[in-house]
């Protein structure tokens, strides 16, 4: 494996497991884990939730809720990938034992096989109602555990196709228990399509790209590209897109004007009580994904840039703290939230489809003085402007420590990610249980 991509699978594996475990004892995953363990069945995998393994597939699902349960996953591609492939290959690595390298290079496929399908879409999945974790990310999630169970072509081709009978997940869930379970259920479909097309069930050869297949399916106004061959050899999307890791527990459009506000108030700190309105400058698409203007509760508030922006003004933090239902609703949180309008831009970034050529928030004060933050086009993380080796590891130990994980425990499991493809199998990836 290259050693760009390796970085790119290590950092992967690292902001997954670290999310996963501040994740764990969040509702959804809570509720989750107390079905799964309802529903009995032979215990094969780990999960960070409860003591008891679980059934391969009930494992991926458990555990890739947690880790996109507080949605501070890193994305790539406006995609989720990590929170859906890591626990996907862990749970079936634990069932089937699996080298940390071939952990490696399935996270690696599973990556490429979800890029090239979301990178034919022309239009945004979100304008149709899908939500593209849910959807690609079962085919992502099958290809990675066909890799750790060692499928054949023919086999791993039945896999995909059974995975994508599996796609599904609506934005209008977003705010609710209901996201974080999408990627859970790609995850679980993902590794049951794979076990399944192990035991020998078929699917059709062209259910990706035929005339009734999964990519015309989804597509919004079927602008898909079916007729671009797989890219081969040296041109890896994973090289090129790599990951972007959040630096806030919100949804990866809002990072941009966080950046922006806290860099502001490093400049010259604003009196909240000053700020008679605030303009949000956006693109349109990311403004889409952020339909909650005047949240009410912790979950809503991820998906607003009305909160994001006030709280990084008012607590010069966007966190774990922040993200609180009494901090939400609180009065002076609420009616600077009221002062926020979005301004869209139909613009775009030229390598960046999703987000305005920069992102800019404009505060207009009581005594009529206009401030405003400066033009971010990256946000800190970003794959083009990456978190330092040392932010890395201090948000994975924020993590630990949001979890309630012993300290010493934590710094372990960090160090032995990041020799992960000399690890021995899943066995060496030592998870704590968040009870």
């Amino acid at each position: 494996m290259p050693p760009e991509i390796q970085e790119v699978v290590v950092l992967g594996f690292t902001d997954a497991i670290g999310v996963m475990l501040a994740g764990a004892r969040e509702n959804a995953v809570s509720i989750l884990t107390q079905w799964a363990l309802m529903q009995g069945g032979q215990s094969h995998a780990r999960v960070v939730s409860c003591q008891d393994a679980l059934p391969t597939a009930q494992a991926a699902l458990i555990n890739a809720t947690a880790a996109h349960a507080l949605d501070y996953d890193d994305f790539a591609f406006s995609n989720h990938p990590s929170a859906v492939l890591v626990p996907t290959i862990l749970a079936v690595a634990d069932a089937r034992p699996a080298s940390g390298a071939t952990m490696a290079r399935a996270y690696a496929v599973g990556y490429e096989v979800w890029a090239d399908l979301f990178l034919r879409e022309k239009d945004l999945y979100y304008d149709k109602g899908w939500h593209p974790t849910a959807i690609l990310g079962t085919v992502g999630a099958a290809a990675a555990a066909a890799v750790v169970q060692g499928l054949s072509a023919t086999q791993t081709r039945h896999a995909l196709a059974l995975a994508a009978s599996s796609a599904g997940g609506i934005f209008e869930n977003f705010g609710t228990m209901a996201k974080p379970y999408h990627g859970g259920r790609a995850a679980s479909a993902g590794v049951t399509a794979a076990a399944m097309a192990a035991c020998g069930l078929e699917a059709s050869a062209t259910a990706l790209e035929g005339r009734h297949g999964l990519l015309r399916a989804f597509s919004p106004l079927g602008n898909v590209d079916l007729l671009s061959p797989i890219h081969r050899g040296d041109n890896w999307h994973i090289s090129a897109r790599r990951l972007n890791i959040k630096k806030y527990p919100v949804v990866g459009a809002a990072q941009r004007s966080i950046d922006a506000v806290l860099e502001l108030n490093q400049r010259t700190r604003i009196d909240p009580t000053q700020v008679e309105k605030m303009v949000a400058l956006i693109s349109e698409r990311h403004a889409a994904v952020m339909p909650y203007h005047l949240p009410q509760n912790a979950l809503e508030a991820k998906f607003s840039l009305e909160f994001a922006i006030a709280s990084a003004l008012r607590h010069n933090a966007v966190g774990f703290n922040e993200l609180q239902d009494a901090v939400v609703l609180d009065p002076a949180m609420q009616a600077l939230m009221r002062c926020i309008t979005l301004e869209t831009t139909s613009a775009f970034e030229p390598d960046w489809r999703d987000a305005a050529p920069f992102d800019q928030v404009t505060l207009h004060l009581r005594d009529g003085t206009k401030v405003s933050t400066s033009q971010v086009r990256r946000a800190t993380g970003h794959a083009d402007t990456p978190l330092p080796a040392a932010d890395v590891h201090a948000k994975f130990m924020g993590c630990v420590r949001h979890a309630k994980v012993d300290t010493a425990a934590g710094e372990r499991l960090y160090q032995s990610l990041q020799q992960l493809v000399s690890l021995s199998g899943a066995v060496d990836i030592r998870l704590p249980v968040i009870n």
